[in-house]
């Protein structure tokens, strides 16, 4: 396993986690990522768990104001979720926020993935709120 820090631009790695985010985030609720607005994927930090040359893992850091960067569209194939994988990518992502300068790490994750969060130190005032028709909570963590 390795983890692997890739653009939008490296067709290889980026057409697997389009595929993945897909799978595991928009294709469960009926929805696509073709019916949606990819831009800011040009200018956002990828980061995969690549074992081999297959990704199995990933997420997106976008970068915000004030030393604040976004953690957005973690997933982990479902043959592979309970290996810990979400947690070494998370973490890796922290490393690397760090060493970029970010002060604070900010997401919305699903209702159903408050523990992880949790477990890995975020933060949360528990407002539930929708988003793209299901339930999310906002989380923050000091890096």
């Amino acid at each position: 396993m390795q983890i692997l820090k890739f653009t939008a631009d490296e067709p290889a790695c980026y057409s697997q986690e389009y595929d993945l985010r897909n799978l595991v985030l928009r294709h469960p609720l009926g929805l696509d990522l073709k019916d949606e607005d990819l831009s800011r994927d040009k200018t956002d930090i990828h980061l995969g768990v690549f074992d081999g040359e297959k990704l199995v893992a990933s997420l997106i850091l976008h970068p915000m104001e004030d030393g604040i960067v976004q953690m957005r569209q973690v997933c982990t194939h479902p043959d592979r979720q309970g290996e810990g994988l979400g947690k070494m990518l998370v973490e890796a992502a922290e490393q690397l926020a760090k060493e970029e300068g970010f002060r604070q790490m900010v997401l919305h994750g699903r209702q159903t993935a408050a523990g992880f969060y949790r477990k890995l130190g975020y933060q949360t005032d528990d407002v539930v709120f929708t988003e793209l028709g299901i339930p999310h909570i906002s989380f923050s963590k000091l890096l």
